[in-house]
């Protein structure tokens, strides 16, 4: 879930360090996890599974903490749209993607969701203009993001077109985000409990009839290391690091978790290269240094833009 910016005026303390690491693992694994899953479930029913778990544990947290879903037409609007544009089509994106290029190009590429933000803000926000700043970050971020699909997707057409589509598809899985983030501030006041595990809910209710109808045999050759991802993403990246974040912007800030914008990538790289073999080529390592430094332009003397992976 992408939580709007709180500002948190606590010092920074050892266990928000801590937090701040696993929040990093958590995200910067799900790429990781989702390749495995894929490769014997199919991306619907992936995206159904995880999307399922991840509510039905927030729900149960939404009763541990007394709280409750809202009863207002209005707010469930709001959960439907965020239901599709911060879930259900990135998630498939990304599932469907991952069967197609590396873990690690899919977590760089989603270091450009602040860079989205940022100008989608300017045009959504009253506060958020875009300045000189602001736009030469995005310039740079956006070239990084061109070499990674531009540069990449030619290199890479030895193994046909749709390795090219899946970067498409997974720079359209950020976008998604990006929209997600900047739409979600104008959603009216509720706690941040209530709306993540709002948003989940009605997610569900559009994946998994999704996955029945499009993919009925989906689950068919499923092996135990794709069903233990699809557990795995369901628990920790969709629900248990959303806990942690509303934590962590509480006790820390937005500032210390924009942190997470220049870490989650580079472990997500990690991860693909030493735990599944990957290779990257030149151009995503070019990529990568280019994305993350337009995050350090747009960001820097300014309030950060928060934008957790998935």
């Amino acid at each position: 879930m992408r939580a709007p910016p709180v500002v948190a005026l606590t010092a920074r303390m050892p266990r928000h360090w801590y937090i701040l690491a696993l929040l990093v693992v958590l995200w910067g694994t799900s790429f990781a996890s989702s390749k495995i899953a894929v490769e014997t479930i199919s991306p619907l029913w992936v995206v159904a599974l995880r999307i399922s778990i991840g509510a039905v544990l927030m729900l149960a947290y939404l009763a541990y903490r007394r709280d409750r879903l809202s009863s207002r037409l209005q707010h469930w609007l709001w959960f439907l749209w965020l239901a599709v544009l911060g879930t259900v089509l990135p998630f498939t994106l990304i599932s469907w993607g991952v069967r197609h290029i590396p873990s690690g190009v899919a977590g760089i590429l989603m270091a450009a969701v602040p860079l989205g933000v940022i100008v989608l803000a300017h045009f959504l926000l009253a506060d958020e203009q875009l300045t000189r700043r602001k736009a030469a970050g995005f310039l740079v971020g956006f070239i990084g993001v061109s070499i990674l699909v531009g540069v990449g997707g030619s290199l890479a057409l030895d193994n046909g077109p749709l390795q090219f589509w899946a970067l498409l598809g997974v720079t359209g899985a950020a976008m998604c985000y990006a929209l997600n983030g900047t739409t979600a501030r104008l959603m009216p006041d509720m706690t941040n409990a209530s709306k993540s595990a709002g948003v989940l809910l009605v997610g569900a209710i559009i994946a998994l009839p999704l996955a029945m109808i499009l993919s009925p045999e989906g689950l068919d050759q499923a092996s135990p290391a794709s069903l233990v991802a699809v557990l795995t993403l369901g628990i920790f990246p969709t629900a248990f690091a959303t806990i942690l974040l509303f934590v962590l912007l509480k006790e820390a800030g937005a500032s210390f978790l924009a942190l997470s914008n220049y870490l989650v990538p580079v472990f997500a790289v990690m991860v693909g290269v030493m735990l599944l073999g990957e290779s990257l080529q030149w151009s995503d390592w070019l990529g990568l240094a280019l994305v993350l430094g337009g995050i350090f332009i747009t960001e820097r003397r300014s309030r950060p833009v928060v934008q957790p992976m998935p």
